[in-house]
């Protein structure tokens, strides 16, 4: 059922769904489109990876990323970018105040036992723990693709900072009730999606469930905020043209 959303126009709107907790998902977002993830609850986590659908060959680049626009972590007029140089995802907008984690990475069934104890099948059978690589695995398999094809994830409403020089911790803040991260595709992206606990979270296993809206979005002009925003970024956007040229 579509539901209302600040700022969008019903008939825009091309999927408008839940993604509960623990579930995976994924889409190929098609040039041009937004998609919308919201935290109803502001305890969302969500664990991406996106890669060309046209060819997943290339996917997106954590280190180029991180290295190109000098800064690991994230907010609206940043990209994501891929090995070949290009833009692959632009984020239009963000009310997280930032909560983006490049450097976590993500679960494994190990470290879901070690964080949050037992939770296998032969116990609680549909309500077992899963893991971003158990979700990714399944996800991409539908596409062909499998381990070789597992890339750096970024995670959407957590943080991780770097203390005292080399040290990890994941960040007590939270996005407001309602927060939400839109993500335009500047090339027909493969995105992945898992709905799980973050890497470094611990305690209780009860992820929460996040919207996802898919909707059409105004075409990029030449004074596109994500594309004016670094020298980087406005020669990241050529190369794409010229790609699509």
């Amino acid at each position: 059922m579509i539901t209302e959303h600040e700022n969008l126009k019903p008939e825009s709107i091309i999927l408008d769904e839940v993604l509960p907790g623990g579930a995976r998902w994924s889409k190929i977002i098609k040039r041009g489109d937004k998609l919308r993830i919201t935290t109803k609850d502001g305890l969302g986590t969500l664990s991406a990876m996106f890669y060309n659908a046209d060819n997943t060959a290339e996917r997106f680049n954590s280190a180029d990323t991180v290295k190109l626009q000098h800064n690991a972590y994230f907010c609206k007029g940043r990209v994501f970018y891929s090995e070949q140089g290009r833009v692959l995802l632009s984020i239009t907008e963000d009310t997280t105040e930032g909560l983006f984690d490049a450097i976590g990475g993500i679960s494994n069934p190990r470290i879901v036992a070690k964080n949050f104890g037992e939770g296998d099948f032969e116990h609680i059978r549909n309500r077992y723990y899963k893991s971003d690589r158990e979700n990714f695995l399944v996800e991409l398999g539908k596409y062909g693709m499998g381990k070789r094809d597992m890339i750096q994830a970024i995670n959407f409403f957590r943080r991780v900072d770097v203390k005292e020089g080399n040290k990890l911790a994941l960040s007590e803040r939270r996005p407001q009730p309602l927060s939400y991260i839109e993500l335009r595709a500047e090339m027909n992206v493969l995105l992945v999606l898992s709905n799980t606990p973050h890497v470094m979270e611990t305690g209780t296993y009860n992820p929460s469930d996040v919207q996802l809206t898919l909707f059409k979005a105004a075409p990029v002009t030449e004074d596109d905020y994500c594309m004016n925003f670094s020298i980087q970024s406005k020669r990241a956007f050529q190369n794409n043209a010229r790609y699509f040229a």
